[in-house]
């Protein structure tokens, strides 16, 4: 079996006459999956969603408006491909577009400021907002314009008090066409909370155009009302004191921070803006973090340029009473987004759920249908989860391990979670395994659910002290007592591991029946993912246990084949550590495969990067090489758990990837080839300075410049950038990339040279 060998590092020493090989890993979303009824899922390897932000934008330039979805759970990118015609709905996932997007985090909107006909990013930074231009024109692009929104928060006294102009990172702010004038305006939630500011742009006050972010504060309490304190319902006909001519004074600014213990602090509201009744105003629906439902607010403003909103009446049932649909019960905080879901012309209604844990996971997308019109809608329910019915969806922190559960020589796939959200259930979720039986072929895997709760661990009370059930397990798979047939040990969120025996018999699918729960009395801290491996290679199972500081466990069977005991050698396994520092836990999940006699170590973890470490074997007292810190650049969210087999028959191993998300991710193993022609042809190609943040030059020297070019390549061979290069030294910048280990190719008519740079 051969493994990623990232050979392009060493070119100018092992390739010179020859042609370049590389394995590696590449996601495919071609295996099919079906669930228990048989129903085929049509999008099973998106990686799950949970807490989103929804957006329309062209993503393949067609002109046709796609879907962006944001996870706020895991900071994690979902495109999607609309192929749907007037009235239908048909989406293809799409993640190559992922990467075309910046580092975005806690919530994402887009919208055209410039009137271009092109979505903008808005997305949050450092207590405000940044905006990202779309900038494609033959290919996806965005460029940095501001990393801060101001706005003068003193407009009448003729200087500019331009202060960075606050959303708070758990908010979603109203960023819409407020006063109908041509330019985006912006509603937010004050520092305190209660009332809503409304920062008009004056764009084309200013300049005649739509193309500026030049912002005042219009109204300190926009809509004159305030949210109460003790539920999410509103006081109309709040004047609020301090909202004289001179909108705010700057000393009350200033004691905004004082004030905030004596007042309640702002915990967190969703904001969108529409006109429901067709009078031109903007009424506005507000979430809220603790509450299930949205409130919609109504705008009795009837001047000319809607310069007076006031709020009249309040609807706590919103949309219910828009067409006798159901209105809105989301545990929690719901968030509300108006776009066009169907193709009719209609901006339909999305309602996600806007927190980050303890919510709902798995039916946290409604969708309503608009049959009315964009200024007098009609909502007509239609499901409650939208998309997360077409793909594997566990709810919370997707585990996958590849294990044949019915000795048929074909790889099944367990995955567990950290749970389903059920509010009915003391613990609020429900922690499983989900069995996916493979009914395919050596060659065609083909995986089908045909059991939500295997072997019945939600149900059993692994939990001693408090007889209920645990949460977040993971299973490990081996034959501990040699009668033929693999037994589990699951690790739990707690630290411990419950050990069950296969009463199946060798050749017969699994019946797991537990046997002995906090097996061993092994405790490893928190968050205990469990490998058996023969670690030391003496024919006995050894325990490899991940956990929440993000090291590794060694406990070393020193019992038998039949009997095991295991002993603990270590908790710092290889000296292997794959916290991120900007990261509270490091959440490590071992995966240990064997590379033509070599243990090499893959690794998931809380930050979501996959982790790699080889010189294992004969060395498990000393300090592993940590090989790659980012393997691929692949990335799925946080909380990353990766398996691995060959389960096409191909003679690459396969991988899975989970991650909180409760999803998974399908990628096949391959070989890609890259030809290096009369490499020796090409003399040295220099690349300054490296690593660096974008900003590089590229020196040629003598090279011939005839049909020369400069591309740049990820690590998974997907292309970034190709250029022609017309003179002997020249700069690129290439700002717009994720952080990582890219590799950029110089060619000409003798040859070409690939050198590999790092962008930090």
């Amino acid at each position: 079996m051969y493994f990623l060998k990232i050979g392009l590092f060493f070119l100018s020493s092992i390739f010179l006459n020859s042609i370049l090989a590389q394995e590696y890993f590449k996601r495919n979303d071609s295996v099919q999956v079906f669930d228990r009824l048989n129903n085929q899922y049509t999008k099973p390897w998106v990686g799950g969603l949970n807490h989103l932000q929804v957006s329309e934008i062209d993503i393949n330039l067609d002109g046709k408006n796609d879907l962006f979805v944001f996870d706020r759970s895991g900071f994690n990118i979902s495109t999607f491909i609309n192929n749907g015609t007037p009235n239908t709905i048909d989406y293809t996932f799409a993640p190559q577009y992922k990467d075309s997007f910046p580092a975005l985090h806690d919530w994402v909107l887009f919208r055209d400021y410039n009137c271009d006909g092109k979505m903008d990013i808005f997305t949050y930074s450092s207590g405000g907002a940044a905006v990202y231009k779309n900038t494609s024109t033959t290919q996806l692009s965005f460029q940095l314009v501001t990393n801060l929104i101001y706005s003068d928060f003193l407009p009448d006294d003729g200087i500019n008090n331009s202060i960075n102009l606050y959303i708070s990172s758990t908010d979603i702010p109203a960023i819409d066409d407020i006063d109908n004038d041509g330019d985006l305006d912006i509603l937010t939630f004050s520092i305190l909370g209660t009332y809503v500011e409304y920062h008009k742009n004056l764009s084309m006050e200013t300049y005649g155009v739509c193309d500026s972010l030049k912002f005042v504060l219009s109204n300190k309490c926009w809509g004159f009302f305030s949210e109460n304190l003790s539920n999410n319902s509103v006081t109309l006909n709040d004047t609020c004191d301090y909202n004289i001519s001179n909108p705010q004074r700057q000393l009350l600014f200033n004691q905004h921070l004082a004030e905030i213990e004596l007042k309640k602090k702002h915990s967190g509201s969703t904001l969108f803006a529409l006109d429901i009744d067709a009078n031109g105003s903007k009424e506005l629906v507000l979430g809220d973090v603790s509450f299930n439902n949205l409130l919609l607010l109504i705008n009795g403003d009837t001047t000319s340029n809607f310069s007076a909103s006031y709020m009249t009446a309040e609807d706590l049932s919103f949309p219910e009473n828009n067409s006798s649909t159901l209105a809105v019960d989301m545990d929690v905080f719901p968030a509300g987004f108006y776009i066009d879901v169907n193709n009719d012309n209609k901006k339909d209604l999305l309602v996600t759920n806007n927190c980050y844990s303890g919510c709902e996971n798995t039916k946290g997308i409604w969708l309503y249908l608009n049959t009315g019109t964009n200024n007098s809608p009609q909502f007509n329910f239609q499901k409650e989860n939208f998309l997360q019915d077409e793909m594997i969806e566990l709810g919370e922190r997707a585990n996958p391990v590849f294990f044949d559960y019915d000795g048929d020589g074909l790889m099944d796939l367990i995955i567990s979670n950290y749970g389903v959200y059920d509010k009915t259930l003391p613990l609020l979720y429900k922690s499983s395994l989900f069995l996916y039986h493979n009914i395919g072929t050596t060659n065609n895997p083909i995986f089908k659910l045909i059991d939500d709760d295997f072997a019945g661990i939600s149900s059993i009370n692994l939990d001693l002290v408090g007889n209920k059930p645990v949460l977040g397990i993971y299973p490990a798979f081996g034959d501990l007592d040699n009668d033929g047939d693999k037994d589990m040990i699951i690790g739990d969120n707690a630290g411990n591991l419950h050990y069950f025996s296969n009463n199946a018999g060798a050749g017969n699918p699994a019946n797991f029946v537990l046997s002995q729960p906090k097996y061993q009395s092994i405790d490893v801290g928190a968050f205990a993912t469990p490998q058996l491996i023969d670690l030391n290679r003496d024919g006995k199972l050894d325990l490899v246990i991940g956990k929440e500081n993000g090291y590794f466990s060694y406990f070393q069977n020193t019992g038998t084949v039949s009997a095991p005991f295991f002993t603990k050698t270590t908790d710092s396994l290889g000296y292997a550590n794959v916290k991120h520092p900007m990261f509270f836990k490091g959440n490590s999940v071992p995966c240990i495969v064997d590379d033509n006699g070599s243990y090499i170590m893959f690794a998931g973890s809380a930050s979501g990067n996959i982790f790699k470490f080889e010189n294992i074997d004969g060395n498990l007292s000393g300090a592993f090489s940590r090989v790659d810190t980012s393997f691929l650049s692949i990335y799925e969210g946080i909380n990353s758990s990766i398996t691995m087999a060959d389960i096409n028959g191909s003679g690459y191993l396969d991988m899975i990837v989970g991650n909180q998300a409760g999803g998974v991710a399908f990628f096949k193993g391959a070989e890609a080839i890259i030809s290096v022609k009369d490499l020796n042809q090409v003399s040295a190609v220099s690349v300054y300075p490296n690593p660096s943040n974008g900003n590089v030059y590229i020196d040629v020297a003598n090279n011939s410049l005839k049909n020369a070019s400069i591309e740049v390549f990820d690590l998974m061979g997907k292309s970034q950038l190709k250029k022609m290069v017309n003179t002997a030294r020249m700069q690129l910048n290439l700002q717009y990339l994720p952080q990582g280990i890219y590799l950029l190719k110089f060619a000409n008519d003798k040859g070409n040279k690939v050198i590999k740079w790092i962008k930090k």
